[in-house]
Formats: C-alpha cells, sequence, structure tokens
C-alpha cells in the first residue's frame, strides 16, 4: 500500500525543507552558557532516540549529538541521565543500537515477540539444545545482578564449539551470542557499559521499572516450538503481534520535521508497508501535512517550525539523526556522504571517521577528525570542502571549542598549530 496523497500541497523551497529539518533537530537553537541536565533532557526528548556506536576516534558516537546541540557539557551528567535510575533512556536495537525512552521501547512489540526468526544458534541440528540450556543458565546467572558478557562467562559452563563468523574479526562468543539473543527478544536488558563499551546485561527490572519481564519462548503460544523447528517457515508477523509503526512514525515525524517516507520509515528501521499506513492515518488526522519541496512530495509535521534563518556551526557525528539516513541529506542538502570506517584505506576519499560540517543551512565541507590523546591534540586530518565553500576560521573556532571539551589542548588542523590559549 503505498501513501494516500490527497488535495492541493503546499510548496517549499529546498531552503525553506533545510530550515525546518535543522530546526526539528534542535541545531537551529543558540548553545546555552550552562549546559544543565534539563537541556541534555530535552535534547534527548526532541531527537527521540540517540545511536550508539563503540568507534571513539573522537569520543563515542553517542556523544556527539549532544554537543553539536547544546556545545560543551559534562559528559558525567548524560552518564547518569542513561544508566542511573530513573533513566530517561534504556537501549534496544531501534536504529542500529540506539538509546530510547523505555515507553518507547515498548512499541516495538513484535520485533522482540519475533527474535527467534532469526537463529542465534538455537536451531543448530546438534547444538541447539545445549545453546538453549545455556541461555537459561545465563538468565539464572544475571538473577544475581548485571554483568558483561565476560563475567556471565566465568559463571556458566557450556561445551558447544565456538565458531569464526568472519565479523570483521570480532567472534562473539557462544556466551555472547545468547546474551545478544535474550536482549533482542526483551528478556534481558543493559544496565549500562563498563570501561571497554561492552554491555553490561540485567534483568529488566534490574533497569527500569517501566520494562515488563519478557519469559523466553521460541515460538507464540499456539507454535511455541516455531523457532527451533529447522525446516519450519517463520514469515514476519507469524507471532500475532505488531509493533506500534503509528507511534514510531509519529516520533519520527516530529524529530525530522520534513520528511519523505523512507525517511520516516528509517528513523526507527521500520518496513515501508506499515510506514505508509501510518503516514496516511497522520495525514488523515492533520498531524502531517502533504507539501511540494521544488518538484519533490514530502510531509511536514503540523507543528515543525520553519525560522527565518538559521545560524548553526558545528560537526555533526557520523550517526547524528540529521545525517544517518543518507538519501536524505542528498535530498535536502545535495550532500554525499559515507563514514568510510569500513572502506579499504586505499580507496577512501576523505578519511576514516569524517564528520559534516554545518555552518547556516548548508553541509559546508567534512573533517576527517581524530582525537590525538597522547599528544593532548585535536586533528583535523583531512578537510574537504563543498565547492565554493571554504570556511577555515569558522571551522577552527568549533574545533577549538570542542577540543576543550574533550580536555585537549590544541587542534591540529591540516598541518596547522593551533593552541587553544
Amino acid at each position: 500500500m503505498g501513501v494516500l496523497y490527497c488535495g492541493p500541497m503546499q510548496k517549499m523551497t529546498l531552503s525553506a525543507a533545510r530550515r525546518t529539518a535543522i530546526a526539528a533537530t534542535g541545531l537551529d537553537r543558540p548553545r546555552p552558557s550552562r549546559v544543565t541536565a534539563r537541556h541534555l533532557k530535552s535534547t534527548f526528548a526532541r531527537m527521540g532516540l540517540t545511536q550508539i556506536d563503540s568507534v571513539s576516534r573522537v569520543v563515542r558516537a553517542h556523544y556527539l549529538p549532544y554537543y553539536s546541540r547544546l556545545g560543551p557539557y559534562p559528559r558525567e551528567t548524560l552518564d547518569r541521565l542513561f544508566y542511573s535510575p530513573p533513566r530517561m533512556g534504556v537501549e534496544y536495537w531501534a536504529h542500529a543500537a540506539a538509546f530510547v525512552p523505555p515507553e518507547t521501547w515498548r512499541h516495538f512489540e513484535r520485533t522482540r515477540t519475533e527474535w527467534w526468526r532469526n537463529d542465534y544458534g538455537q536451531r543448530h541440528p546438534d547444538s541447539g539444545g545445549d545453546f538453549r540450556a545455556l541461555q537459561q543458565s545465563v538468565l539464572d546467572v544475571l538473577g544475581s545482578g548485571p554483568k558483561s558478557a565476560r563475567a556471565v562467562a566465568e559463571l556458566v559452563d557450556h561445551e558447544i564449539p565456538e565458531r569464526n563468523r568472519g565479523h570483521w574479526g570480532w567472534n562473539p562468543s557462544q556466551v555472547k551470542i545468547a546474551l545478544e539473543a535474550l536482549f533482542a527478544g526483551g528478556v534481558i536488558s543493559a544496565a549500562g557499559r563498563n570501561d571497554h563499551f561492552e554491555r553490561v546485561y540485567a534483568l529488566p527490572h534490574d533497569v527500569s521499572p517501566a520494562l515488563p519481564q519478557t519469559t523466553l519462548s521460541y515460538g507464540p503460544a499456539s507454535q511455541p516450538e516455531l523457532g527451533i523447528a529447522p525446516e519450519a517457515e517463520r514469515p514476519r508477523g507469524v507471532s500475532g503481534t505488531t509493533n506500534n509503526v503509528l507511534e514510531l512514525t509519529r516520533i519520527a515525524a516530529r524529530a525530522l520535521g520534513i520528511a519523505r517516507p523512507d525517511c520516516l520509515a528509517d528513523y526507527f528501521r521500520q518496513r515501508r508497508g506499515p510506514t505508509d499506513e501510518a503516514i496516511t492515518s497522520l495525514l488523515v488526522s492533520g498531524e502531517l501535512i502533504e507539501v511540494d519541496v521544488e518538484g519533490t512530495r514530502a510531509l511536514k509535521w503540523h507543528a515543525a517550525r520553519t525560522p527565518r534563518s538559521v545560524a548553526a556551526r558545528t560537526l555533526l557525528a557520523p550517526f547524528d539523526p540529521l545525517v544517518f539516513h543518507r538519501p536524505r541529506i542528498e535530498w535536502l542538502f545535495d550532500f554525499h556522504y559515507r563514514i568510510e570506517i569500513y572502506t579499504p584505506a586505499k580507496d577512501r576519499v576523505h578519511g576514516y571517521y569524517v564528520l559534516p560540517f554545518l555552518l547556516g543551512e548548508r553541509l559546508v565541507g567534512r573533517v576527517d577528525l581524530h582525537r590525538d590523546q597522547a599528544a593532548n591534540t585535536l586533528r583535523a586530518l583531512k578537510v574537504t570542502w563543498e565547492p565554493g565553500e571554504e570556511h577555515e576560521e569558522d571551522l577552527a573556532l568549533e574545533l577549538r571549542e570542542m577540543a576543550k571539551w574533550l580536555g585537549l589542548g590544541a587542534v591540529d588542523m591540516s598541518g596547522t598549530h593551533l593552541p587553544l590559549s
């Protein structure tokens, strides 16, 4: 089913659409002189999620969207809001790995209920039974409190062969896989991250009272062994449960301000069919308004602001909500972007960990950024400007402010050493 468009559409310029998108995600606002927990909470509420990634070339990725919007802030405050009760966010596979409010976590019911449609090992013809026993042992161990995968592995025994899975040099142990299966099913959650940025797994009631305790199962009540039957068909929806795609689309529409249907579906990684149905409902309710953005049919959140101008100046994490759906920024900003971490070094164009630079309402360049802790320096290893754009002074100001936030003493910008004092 496609999106139901009806009636005459409002017209918007690309410039107006860009300003709407920037305002919706909170990048148009002046940075406060002192950032408080209230600022961090309101920023999280505005974005609706914060993507998590283990790469720490500059700083862990989930810290950067808050810096981009608020400027320097105490990272320990954000840690407390995510990892201490009452938590403003919990981890789940919401847009890749991400923090979402506990109430949003509940909207992924079918995703959790049908975790067993994937075979984590529970269907293996030789070791499936042992894997299921391992899962139960893991749950028993977590009953005494939150633990990392390594800590759990020290307390459970199993004889399942470890396998080389070719995950870019990362080969998770059977204990880790069992934990991840339980995490996908919502049977367990994450209480935090340790010094190695590994998940600290926990039973849901040890994470948030808003998370229900879920019983480990391998199929719907009518077919309790469906998830372990090797040849059985397991189509989506076989459990009879559904994600609350309407509410997820509503959150995405509010967070994006202006979007195409594919943008709304991507925000929480939902399928287009249910998303299109949700869009139609939101058009009927008036919460979404269809607009013509210079020939592209798009959808505007009814309360989205379109400021006359924006004075943004910030570097954006590769996982920032403004840029994580690459087709959207190609459409709105005419900006082709990829992070290039997984690109072989000889084939990289712009660098390894490349951050887009937002200035005003334009993405004007790309900066390959590296926090060189040993040299106490924030290094812009390569700066690539868009045609007709070159804003060295603005970028230098932003790099100096970021370096101070990171506790560094200098900036090296394309070979030029810039002391902070």
